[in-house]
């Protein structure tokens, strides 16, 4: 089926404030969500399609290497970009707003865009839309469409109904919200080709599969908080081998595979994957990991053993091992057995031979002290300081689609926990005004320096071990060294301004 305006150029936005950690771990994926939009679009609609990732270009570009926000100094580089990549022949823009973190670059995107092609439709998706769709509707605002939720079928019907062409009497931006849920199994395999012919292999690609989308479960702490669904084994099948045949071009030794579901244990197929695995001893040319939870790899001992031999490395979401916290971010109503469970796997990992096992831990979620956090401390080095344990540390960053952003006000009443409301507006790093002061009696830097001292000598154990997975031990302390400095900085600060105010 071909459309009129049948043309889309996909652009993958860059991070101001974003610090080489942080860069590391948010710019080394293949996009593969706007992947997958440009090939059900070819394949439905016969789309023409593009595609500029402004991350990869900006390694190419030093003139886009631009910190802080300021449109007169990424406008003539990024419209360069536009012309080298044909921005005429294409009708229609969509910026992928993947995080709150990208929100400024994006809103600067699509102002330069609007400015200079004031004809474009500019189309906004990605989490951030979904989750607070007004931050695209302010007056005079560049955007024409704001996509919440998936966005198949969005596009599919601006495409299908000609409303991209009905544009011009629009007299604000329109939200869009998808009636129902796209069947995952009539998805084709994301279009890789597209991006690696534009962008060919680079050492810091890592590739993502999905079985499934969205979560089974409702955690306080995560965004992908969506309906869950699986995909049937014949669609696994068809992506897989498609991936497969992508990441063995890397001609790398034992490429890494990441199945990215939130919960594999959860997915219908997934012993059958596993099977498909072994039957073609695939665990012997890749890694494999995935997410799972505790309880049910616990009481599947089975599934345990598959994952085992099959060589994945499982990511447990364990958390803390505070009680009164694992209430509070909705992991388990039975904290105890919780604990016992993840006791249980982590002697699996030690006196049997196989891949290590991750344990992903967050600091700073609200109520959090200092007893909270030298509990899960002591948890670690009691139970989990093995070669065959990594401890996976990160701080709690209250992201606007949250449980616990959507009730600020009751985690400040109960605990004193002090937040940044918008943070993603600020023009200051949103990687740090993302995370809240968790308690009244536990303040921001005070966390930091507990994180520091706590979890450097925890990292090193498990680098020394396996040097090759924690290799940038450096630039992590070194984020978090400057943090704490300047936290630090502030509240002296404040405190010489108060006391001579009074003067």
């Amino acid at each position: 089926m071909k459309v009129k305006n049948s043309s889309i150029l996909f652009i993958i936005p860059d991070f101001f404030f974003i610090d080489d950690y942080q860069r590391k771990i948010y710019c080394n994926d293949i996009p593969i969500g706007t992947l997958q939009l440009l090939s059900y679009l070819k394949k439905k609609l016969k789309i023409k399609t593009g595609i500029i990732d402004l991350r990869v270009e900006r390694e190419n570009d030093s003139k886009l290497r631009i910190d802080t926000p300021d449109d007169d100094k990424l406008k003539d580089t990024f419209l360069k970009i536009l012309e080298l990549n044909d921005i005429q022949e294409f009708q229609n823009i969509g910026i992928n707003c993947y995080t709150s973190f990208q929100y400024l670059y994006v809103d600067s995107l699509a102002t330069i865009i609007k400015h200079e092609f004031l004809d474009k439709n500019i189309i906004v998706g990605g989490y951030h839309p979904t989750a607070v769709p007004k931050d695209f509707t302010y007056q005079n605002a560049p955007y024409d469409f704001i996509l919440r939720g998936e966005s198949e079928t969005l596009l599919h019907n601006l495409f299908s109904y000609e409303k991209l062409s009905k544009r011009a009497h629009m007299k604000k931006p329109r939200i869009l919200t998808p009636d129902t849920l796209i069947d995952v199994n009539n998805l084709p395999p994301p279009d890789y080709d597209t991006y690696l012919t534009k962008y060919p292999y680079n050492h810091v690609f890592h590739f993502d599969m999905y079985v499934s989308r969205g979560c089974p479960y409702q955690c306080a702490f995560c965004a992908d908080n969506y309906a869950f669904r699986s995909y049937n084994f014949d669609i696994f099948k068809e992506h897989f081998s498609k991936l497969i045949d992508v990441v063995e071009k890397t001609k790398k030794k034992r490429p890494k595979i990441a199945f990215a579901d939130q919960s594999f244990d959860r997915v219908l197929i997934n012993k059958k994957v596993l099977d498909y695995i072994l039957e073609n001893e695939f665990q012997e040319r890749f890694i494999f990991s995935c997410q799972s939870r505790i309880e049910t790899l616990a009481n599947d001992n089975e599934l345990l053993k598959q994952l085992r031999k099959s060589g994945f490395i499982v990511g447990y979401g364990f958390e803390t091992a505070n009680k009164h916290l694992l209430l509070a971010m909705k992991k388990t109503r039975d904290p105890s057995k919780y604990t016992e469970m993840m006791v249980k796997i982590i002697h699996e990992y030690k006196i049997n031979d196989g891949p290590y096992c991750r344990l992903n831990i967050i600091s700073g979620f609200p109520g959090e002290n200092e007893s909270s956090f030298k509990e899960t401390i002591d948890f670690i080095n009691t139970y989990a300081l093995h070669e065959s344990i990594q401890i996976s540390p990160s701080l709690f960053s209250n992201y606007p689609n949250l449980h616990v952003y959507r009730n600020m006000q009751y985690y400040e009443r109960r605990y004193g926990t002090k937040f940044i409301n918008e943070w993603w507006k600020r023009l200051s790093n949103p990687f740090k005004s993302s995370v809240c002061s968790p308690s009244s009696n536990y303040a921001l830097n005070s966390l930091l320096c507990d994180y520091k001292e706590h979890y450097i000598p925890i990292l090193n154990f498990f680098r020394k071990s396996k040097p090759e997975i924690f290799t940038d031990l450096v630039g992590w302390k070194n984020f978090y060294n400057k943090w704490h400095e300047e936290l630090n900085h502030f509240a002296l600060e404040t405190r010489n301004s108060s006391f001579f105010s009074h003067e």
